[in-house]
């Protein structure tokens, strides 16, 4: 008993450690991935004729125009559109049409981000929903300007449309004006 007493002290740091290992254990029993969500990619595209009998047949509404948007482009993987602010899923729409105009009916753009990206810039419109990169690096270079002018002139002065150059070269669009 005298020993006991004489070690009292060392009980509290011994218990401290033990509860210390418990809370390490239930942390690491606990330490599972986040998931991540990926979209089913779907390979849906229309062909002209199909494309103009869907302009006929009845008005578009909002939801519509994105899953327009969806159908003529193809998305990287990972992309996020699903926020888009209903003004850039029509800007969206102009800008496969210039895509269209120079490089063939056949052609499908490429979004390459929309809100998803972490790296884009603090300020950037991406976060705000109101941005969107397709990729152009795939386009002859004499080709790639053309699509850049006939956007810009398309979208007018509500809209801004980069040429983004360097390694991670893409055309931007962003809107300028939020609502």
């Amino acid at each position: 008993m005298q020993f006991f007493v004489k070690h009292l002290y060392l009980l509290a740091p011994v218990f401290a450690i033990a509860i210390l290992g418990g809370v390490y254990l239930l942390i690491k029993a606990n330490d599972r991935p986040i998931p991540k969500y990926e979209p089913k990619l779907v390979e849906e595209t229309w062909s002209a004729e199909e494309y103009v009998r869907h302009l006929n047949l009845k008005p578009f509404n909002q939801g519509e125009v994105h899953k327009l948007l969806l159908k003529r482009t193809r998305q990287k993987p990972g992309v996020y559109l699903e926020s888009l602010l209903p003004a850039m899923d029509t800007a969206g729409i102009e800008i496969i049409h210039c895509y269209h105009v120079v490089m063939g009916d056949d052609y499908v753009p490429v979004i390459t981000s929309g809100n998803d990206y972490p790296y884009h810039m603090r300020e950037s419109k991406h976060y705000q929903n109101a941005a969107m990169d397709f990729r152009i690096v795939d386009v002859p270079l004499n080709k790639r300007r053309k699509i850049v002018e006939m956007a810009q002139d398309k979208l007018g002065h509500r809209f801004k449309v980069l040429w983004e150059k360097g390694e991670m070269e893409h055309l931007h669009l962003e809107l300028v004006e939020l609502p």
